[in-house]
Protein backbone atom coordinates (compact mmCIF):
# COMPACT_ATOMS: atom_id res chain seq x y z
CA UNK A 1 0.00 0.00 0.00
CA UNK A 2 1.41 3.30 -0.87
CA UNK A 3 0.57 6.70 1.03
CA UNK A 4 -0.38 9.65 -1.29
CA UNK A 5 0.49 13.33 0.50
CA UNK A 6 -0.95 15.97 -0.39
CA UNK A 7 0.60 18.93 -2.00
CA UNK A 8 -0.31 22.21 -0.94
CA UNK A 9 -0.88 25.47 -3.40
CA UNK A 10 0.58 28.46 -3.05
CA UNK A 11 -2.15 30.93 -4.24
CA UNK A 12 -1.00 34.37 -5.65
CA UNK A 13 -3.23 37.13 -3.76
CA UNK A 14 -3.97 40.37 -5.39
CA UNK A 15 -5.96 43.08 -4.25
CA UNK A 16 -8.90 44.52 -5.23
CA UNK A 17 -12.53 46.53 -3.53
CA UNK A 18 -14.94 44.16 -2.92
CA UNK A 19 -18.16 45.42 -4.79
CA UNK A 20 -21.68 43.41 -4.26
CA UNK A 21 -22.61 41.75 -7.39
CA UNK A 22 -19.25 41.74 -8.88
CA UNK A 23 -16.92 39.96 -6.95
CA UNK A 24 -19.54 38.62 -4.72
CA UNK A 25 -23.12 37.82 -4.56
CA UNK A 26 -26.07 36.12 -2.75
CA UNK A 27 -25.36 31.96 -3.26
CA UNK A 28 -21.70 32.78 -2.40
CA UNK A 29 -20.42 31.02 0.42
CA UNK A 30 -18.01 32.90 2.82
CA UNK A 31 -15.45 31.85 4.67
CA UNK A 32 -13.45 33.29 7.51
CA UNK A 33 -10.24 32.99 9.64
CA UNK A 34 -9.48 34.82 12.67
CA UNK A 35 -5.63 33.91 13.86
CA UNK A 36 -5.54 35.59 16.56
CA UNK A 37 -8.89 34.15 18.43
CA UNK A 38 -8.43 31.08 20.42
CA UNK A 39 -11.49 29.41 18.83
CA UNK A 40 -10.07 30.14 15.10
CA UNK A 41 -6.62 28.87 16.33
CA UNK A 42 -8.21 26.03 17.51
CA UNK A 43 -10.47 24.96 14.39
CA UNK A 44 -7.22 25.75 12.52
CA UNK A 45 -5.50 22.83 14.39
CA UNK A 46 -8.08 20.31 13.68
CA UNK A 47 -9.11 20.92 10.16
CA UNK A 48 -4.91 21.32 9.05
CA UNK A 49 -5.13 18.01 7.65
CA UNK A 50 -7.95 18.96 5.01
CA UNK A 51 -5.41 22.28 4.07
CA UNK A 52 -4.28 22.09 0.31
CA UNK A 53 -3.35 25.78 -0.02
CA UNK A 54 -2.00 28.82 1.66
CA UNK A 55 -5.46 29.99 3.30
CA UNK A 56 -7.26 28.42 6.10
CA UNK A 57 -10.93 29.25 7.01
CA UNK A 58 -12.80 28.39 9.94
CA UNK A 59 -16.04 29.54 9.83
CA UNK A 60 -18.56 29.57 7.25
CA UNK A 61 -21.45 31.30 6.20
CA UNK A 62 -23.63 31.93 3.19
CA UNK A 63 -24.43 35.33 1.75
CA UNK A 64 -27.99 36.41 1.58
CA UNK A 65 -27.47 40.17 0.32
CA UNK A 66 -25.12 42.55 -0.04
CA UNK A 67 -24.19 42.78 3.87
CA UNK A 68 -26.60 40.25 5.15
CA UNK A 69 -25.75 36.23 5.78
CA UNK A 70 -27.17 33.17 7.30
CA UNK A 71 -24.33 31.31 9.84
CA UNK A 72 -24.99 28.59 12.48
CA UNK A 73 -23.12 31.26 15.12
CA UNK A 74 -21.31 29.29 18.05
CA UNK A 75 -20.82 32.15 20.03
CA UNK A 76 -24.95 32.97 20.38
CA UNK A 77 -26.29 29.38 20.11
CA UNK A 78 -27.94 29.65 17.24
CA UNK A 79 -28.43 29.92 13.92
CA UNK A 80 -29.12 33.17 12.52
CA UNK A 81 -29.37 36.08 9.59
CA UNK A 82 -26.74 38.55 10.37
CA UNK A 83 -25.03 41.82 8.90
CA UNK A 84 -21.68 40.64 7.28
CA UNK A 85 -20.51 44.24 8.10
CA UNK A 86 -18.80 43.11 11.07
CA UNK A 87 -16.40 40.40 9.44
CA UNK A 88 -15.31 43.23 7.47
CA UNK A 89 -14.05 45.59 10.25
CA UNK A 90 -11.58 43.81 12.49
CA UNK A 91 -8.09 44.22 10.64
CA UNK A 92 -7.09 40.67 12.14
CA UNK A 93 -10.24 39.08 10.06
CA UNK A 94 -10.27 37.93 6.72
CA UNK A 95 -13.09 36.46 4.86
CA UNK A 96 -12.99 34.37 1.79
CA UNK A 97 -15.99 34.51 -1.11
CA UNK A 98 -15.79 31.09 -3.12
CA UNK A 99 -19.13 31.45 -6.24
CA UNK A 100 -21.08 28.12 -6.81
CA UNK A 101 -20.70 26.96 -10.15
CA UNK A 102 -22.84 27.94 -12.39
CA UNK A 103 -24.86 29.96 -10.20
CA UNK A 104 -28.08 31.91 -11.54
CA UNK A 105 -30.05 34.15 -9.87
CA UNK A 106 -32.66 31.29 -9.10
CA UNK A 107 -29.86 28.99 -7.81
CA UNK A 108 -28.68 31.69 -5.47
CA UNK A 109 -32.42 32.56 -4.49
CA UNK A 110 -33.07 28.66 -3.88
CA UNK A 111 -30.00 28.47 -1.44
CA UNK A 112 -31.19 31.07 0.25
CA UNK A 113 -34.69 29.83 1.06
CA UNK A 114 -33.79 26.67 2.05
CA UNK A 115 -32.13 28.38 4.75
CA UNK A 116 -34.72 30.27 5.71
CA UNK A 117 -36.59 27.01 8.32
CA UNK A 118 -33.25 26.90 9.70
CA UNK A 119 -33.24 30.45 11.11
CA UNK A 120 -33.46 30.24 15.16
CA UNK A 121 -32.29 26.74 15.36
CA UNK A 122 -29.45 25.95 17.33
CA UNK A 123 -25.44 25.34 17.29
CA UNK A 124 -24.78 21.12 17.44
CA UNK A 125 -21.74 21.56 20.09
CA UNK A 126 -21.62 17.55 19.98
CA UNK A 127 -20.94 17.61 16.65
CA UNK A 128 -18.13 20.06 16.91
CA UNK A 129 -16.57 17.47 19.56
CA UNK A 130 -16.95 14.82 16.54
CA UNK A 131 -14.71 16.99 14.39
CA UNK A 132 -12.50 18.00 17.14
CA UNK A 133 -11.73 14.25 17.91
CA UNK A 134 -11.56 13.49 14.28
CA UNK A 135 -8.83 16.21 13.66
CA UNK A 136 -6.77 15.26 16.42
CA UNK A 137 -3.90 13.20 16.18
CA UNK A 138 -5.43 10.04 16.99
CA UNK A 139 -8.88 10.35 15.04
CA UNK A 140 -6.57 10.71 12.45
CA UNK A 141 -4.66 7.19 12.73
CA UNK A 142 -7.71 5.58 13.69
CA UNK A 143 -9.69 7.33 10.17
CA UNK A 144 -7.17 5.86 8.22
CA UNK A 145 -6.78 2.32 10.31
CA UNK A 146 -11.10 3.00 9.06
CA UNK A 147 -10.51 4.11 6.33
CA UNK A 148 -12.63 6.95 7.25
CA UNK A 149 -15.27 4.98 8.84
CA UNK A 150 -14.96 6.31 12.59
CA UNK A 151 -15.12 9.80 11.34
CA UNK A 152 -18.32 8.97 9.89
CA UNK A 153 -19.59 7.17 12.60
CA UNK A 154 -18.71 9.20 15.19
CA UNK A 155 -20.46 12.51 13.22
CA UNK A 156 -23.35 10.47 12.55
CA UNK A 157 -23.59 9.23 16.48
CA UNK A 158 -23.32 12.95 17.80
CA UNK A 159 -25.10 15.30 15.12
CA UNK A 160 -28.60 16.45 16.42
CA UNK A 161 -30.79 16.79 13.28
CA UNK A 162 -32.32 19.97 14.63
CA UNK A 163 -29.19 21.28 15.43
CA UNK A 164 -26.25 22.80 12.76
CA UNK A 165 -22.43 23.45 12.53
CA UNK A 166 -21.53 26.30 10.27
CA UNK A 167 -19.61 24.51 7.27
CA UNK A 168 -22.65 21.35 7.84
CA UNK A 169 -25.07 24.41 7.32
CA UNK A 170 -23.44 25.82 4.29
CA UNK A 171 -23.16 22.37 2.87
CA UNK A 172 -26.61 21.44 3.43
CA UNK A 173 -27.85 24.59 1.27
CA UNK A 174 -25.61 23.78 -1.49
CA UNK A 175 -26.24 19.49 -1.39
CA UNK A 176 -29.99 20.73 -1.44
CA UNK A 177 -29.64 21.66 -5.00
CA UNK A 178 -29.79 19.59 -8.17
CA UNK A 179 -27.15 21.31 -9.56
CA UNK A 180 -24.40 20.71 -6.77
CA UNK A 181 -26.26 17.30 -5.21
CA UNK A 182 -23.49 14.96 -4.04
CA UNK A 183 -20.56 16.19 -5.85
CA UNK A 184 -17.10 16.61 -4.72
CA UNK A 185 -17.26 17.02 -1.21
CA UNK A 186 -20.65 16.70 -0.55
CA UNK A 187 -20.50 13.29 -1.60
CA UNK A 188 -19.62 13.05 1.83
CA UNK A 189 -22.33 13.37 5.05
CA UNK A 190 -23.08 17.19 5.57
CA UNK A 191 -22.07 16.42 9.33
CA UNK A 192 -18.77 15.74 8.07
CA UNK A 193 -17.94 18.54 6.61
CA UNK A 194 -15.69 20.96 7.89
CA UNK A 195 -15.18 24.24 7.17
CA UNK A 196 -11.76 24.29 4.99
CA UNK A 197 -12.53 21.04 3.37
CA UNK A 198 -15.51 22.57 1.93
CA UNK A 199 -13.92 25.61 0.99
CA UNK A 200 -11.13 23.62 -0.75
CA UNK A 201 -13.42 22.04 -3.32
CA UNK A 202 -12.99 23.04 -6.85
CA UNK A 203 -15.79 20.40 -8.25
CA UNK A 204 -18.16 23.06 -6.21
CA UNK A 205 -16.76 26.08 -6.69
CA UNK A 206 -15.40 28.04 -9.23
CA UNK A 207 -12.15 27.35 -9.49
CA UNK A 208 -9.45 29.59 -8.88
CA UNK A 209 -8.07 31.14 -12.02
CA UNK A 210 -4.56 30.28 -12.97
CA UNK A 211 -4.17 30.03 -9.28
CA UNK A 212 -4.83 33.33 -8.52
CA UNK A 213 -7.02 34.50 -5.18
CA UNK A 214 -8.51 38.16 -5.62
CA UNK A 215 -7.97 39.79 -2.23
CA UNK A 216 -10.39 42.81 -2.00
CA UNK A 217 -9.51 45.19 0.32
CA UNK A 218 -12.29 47.29 2.03
CA UNK A 219 -10.57 51.14 1.63
CA UNK A 220 -13.11 52.87 4.32
CA UNK A 221 -12.46 49.89 7.08
CA UNK A 222 -9.53 48.56 5.53
CA UNK A 223 -10.75 45.13 5.72
CA UNK A 224 -9.19 42.16 3.61
CA UNK A 225 -12.19 40.18 1.56
CA UNK A 226 -10.72 36.98 -0.47
CA UNK A 227 -12.97 35.91 -3.44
Amino acid sequence: MTTQLQQKAELEIVTLNPVYGVNYNKGYIGFTYDGTHPVGQGIAYFTKWDKMSNISATHALIVTGENTCIEANAGTNMVEENPLQPYFKPSNCQIFFRKPKDLTDEIAERIVEILKPEVGKKYDYKLILAHAFSGSLPGQILNLLSRQKIKKLLSEALNCPDKWICSELAAYALDEQPEYRDRGVLSDPNSTINPQKLFEDDVIFQAWENQVAAKFKDLITGTTVIA
